[in-house]
């Protein structure tokens, strides 16, 4: 499977929806390079189920 890439303004919107919904879910501070990570792994290992039931 190719990797899938997000353009910078895609992954700045999508890394402020992962730090919103810790902090609001879960109480828990999220930073820039962790929630960067947290989407970095999510489009790598879990992306293709995604598009697959698209």
């Amino acid at each position: 499977m190719s990797k899938i890439e997000f353009s910078s303004s895609d992954t700045a919107r999508m890394v402020e929806k992962l730090q919103t919904y810790f902090e609001s879910e879960l109480n828990q501070d999220l930073g820039q390079f962790d929630a960067e990570f947290l989407l970095d792994f999510f489009a790598k290992e879990m992306g293709g189920y995604f598009y697959n039931q698209g």
